[in-house]
């Protein structure tokens, strides 16, 4: 499930993306135009896009969201709250700031292709010749450079943790790989497991069960995306031999033993 959401996301990315580059295109071509009836068939290839945004916007945002749920990303630092801010706001701000500039070039070039000598063209050259259309464009840059920086940096903002405790369990995961097949636990005992994920761009966790048939969930740590250290807390088990995988690479196994203090 969570793969499937990832990929909902992505295609939502890639429409906001081509959305967004054709109003900004439209925003720049304006300015070298002159001819009124040109002017109107760029402003409608705009808004024909503007539905494509909304769109887009939305899938990317839900199943984004949902990604997070799924992939118990939320507790993983304050990265994913910026970059969904910044996405919101950016969206907001480009939206409020290229409206009334449309509108006037709007309202000037289909008054000058209707005939109306109300509206002179160096009037519609003073508008198209605004710095309006950097400034769209600068926002727009400023935000998905911003956002690019969470989703590939994921700094944790004092929202999550970095580093390990002493004295805890750790696992490593490398090569599509755990380093151990084996980790010991005392019974009774809620204990941190320091889980490094050195797969860089590759999405790993640590998932522990009743056994390997995997239905029972005892733990279920947030999935990250390497490379990146997390420290989970897991809560005290009896003692026993469980069953623990990454949740996205199932293949990725071990054995958890906990034992009587």
């Amino acid at each position: 499930m969570y793969q499937w959401l990832v990929f909902a996301h992505l295609i939502g990315v890639f429409g906001f993306l081509v959305a967004h580059g054709t109003s900004v295109g439209v925003l720049f071509r304006l300015r070298g135009e002159r001819d009124p009836i040109r002017v109107n068939a760029l402003l409608q290839l705009s808004s024909s896009s503007i539905q494509l945004f909304y769109i887009s916007l939305g899938v990317l945002l839900a199943a984004g969201v949902a990604a997070a749920f799924v992939g118990h990303l939320w507790k993983t630092g304050g990265w994913l709250y910026a970059a969904i801010a910044v996405l919101v706001l950016t969206s907001v701000a480009m939206i409020q700031m290229a409206r009334p500039y449309y509108g006037r070039v709007r309202f000037i070039s289909q008054a000058m292709a209707g005939g109306s000598k109300a509206v002179t063209e160096d009037q519609l050259v003073e508008v198209l010749r605004s710095s309006r259309p950097r400034s769209v464009a600068a926002v727009g840059f400023v935000g998905l450079a911003a956002i690019l920086y969470f989703m590939v940096q994921k700094p944790a903002l004092g929202l999550g943790s970095a580093s390990a405790p002493s004295g805890g369990v750790s696992v490593t995961a490398k090569g599509i790989a755990f380093d151990t097949s084996t980790l010991t636990a005392l019974a009774g005992t809620a204990f941190d497991l320091s889980f490094d994920n050195q797969d860089a761009g590759v999405p790993h966790n640590v998932a522990v069960y009743t056994n390997a048939s995997a239905t029972k969930t005892l733990f279920r740590g947030a999935i990250v995306m390497g490379p990146k250290t997390i420290v989970y807390q897991v809560p005290a088990l009896p003692a026993g031999s469980y069953f623990f995988r990454c949740d996205v690479h199932p293949q990725m196994r071990g054995t958890v033993t906990v034992r009587s203090p």
